[in-house]
């Protein structure tokens, strides 16, 4: 393994084109990246901060070697300890909550700071994305079933009150990562995920619309906000799970710096997934139910991490799985995880 010293020697910081937000029109500028396996990870932003450049070096060069662990909700993340001696090593959270229509709550950011802080861990965040209006119930109204919410209506008309509401909960959100940021904390953010299987008011307008949305949030998140802490992560369906094609729905390489899979976990996920980019980005599982054991599947499958959903909707063999990961020598866990910020 390189070094930490010389992973600093190496790093790079390439000149990225980046347009600014426009709903119709947008040209993703070529994809620069350079990224293998054992090689300095360059971030899409490339104003991103010095500890997310780390991170994604150190999920880089952990690939094939070890897989690194984690656990939705800290609740869950308390039980794991307690019935196994061990912590994950990434705490995953969610920003349901943070826009002030849906209460405005800051106790996951709170516990994110700590996580990373004081816990020296990594952390991570969906976003069960409640849709700006067109909903009788907030609680579930990032179903499309539950929501008359267009998005394609929005997109199409600036001026427009949805488009405005969209707006409004993008900067609520980006109001959390900046005090995340003002901390010091990296966030590995996957916003608009599972978007492929359209049960989401997000992917239900078809691709061109969510990643327009996307690139919005990316953009209005590191220009307007200057965020850089970010270190954002595409969810992909493989084509042979028939939801489409995922390159159709990839918003390119320019804004994404790891692809995942969320309950995609044989060998031809990964290498379908891998061939989405080309081996430029990395692949990793953002939820599965039952924890890989890496003595089964490592080299062979290397996930740059893997995070186990909440335990409320655990099969029967989730409790057995992820004893027996935390258990193993492969898996990095909380205690052997290193201060990644100076990798």
């Amino acid at each position: 393994m390189m070094n930490s010293s010389n992973y600093r020697r190496l790093l790079r910081f390439p000149a990225v084109a980046l347009l600014a937000a426009g709903l119709s029109g947008y040209t993703p500028a070529p994809p620069v990246l350079r990224s293998t396996m054992n090689e300095t990870y360059s971030p899409a932003d490339p104003k991103a901060t010095r500890p997310v450049r780390a991170l994604l070096s150190y999920l880089n060069a952990q690939r094939g070697k070890g897989l690194i662990s984690g656990q939705t909700d800290l609740p869950d993340a308390e039980w794991v300890k307690a019935n196994t001696g061990k912590y994950p090593a990434i705490l995953n959270l969610d920003f349901m909550h943070a826009p002030k229509r849906m209460g405005g709550q800051t106790k996951d950011t709170e516990a994110a700071i700590e996580w990373f802080k004081k816990r020296g861990g990594i952390v991570s965040y969906q976003w069960h994305w409640s849709s700006p209006s067109g909903t009788s119930d907030p609680g579930s109204g990032f179903y499309t079933k539950s929501t008359k919410f267009d998005l394609a209506a929005a997109l199409a008309n600036p001026d427009s009150h949805d488009y405005q509401a969209l707006l409004e909960d993008i900067d609520d959100v980006a109001g959390e990562l900046g005090k995340m940021q003002a901390a010091g904390v990296p966030v590995l953010f996957r916003p608009l995920h599972e978007a492929q299987g359209t049960w989401f008011w997000w992917g239900a307008k078809g691709a061109d619309n969510c990643k327009s949305l996307y690139h919005l949030i990316f953009e209005r998140m590191t220009k307007k906000h200057q965020l850089h802490n970010i270190a954002w992560v595409w969810t992909a369906y493989p084509e042979s799970n028939q939801k489409g094609n995922p390159a159709a729905w990839y918003p390119g390489d320019h804004c994404v710096d790891v692809v995942v899979s969320d309950y995609c976990e044989k060998k031809q996920d990964f290498d379908d997934l891998t061939k989405l980019t080309n081996g430029r980005k990395m692949v990793a599982l953002a939820e599965t139910m039952n924890a890989p054991d890496p003595d089964r599947i490592l080299p062979d499958l290397p996930w740059a991490y893997w995070t186990t959903w909440a335990r409320r909707d655990w099969n029967k063999n989730s409790n057995d799985d992820i004893k027996r990961a935390m258990a193993s020598p492969k898996t990095i866990t909380l205690d052997k995880l290193p201060d990644v910020t100076k990798w």
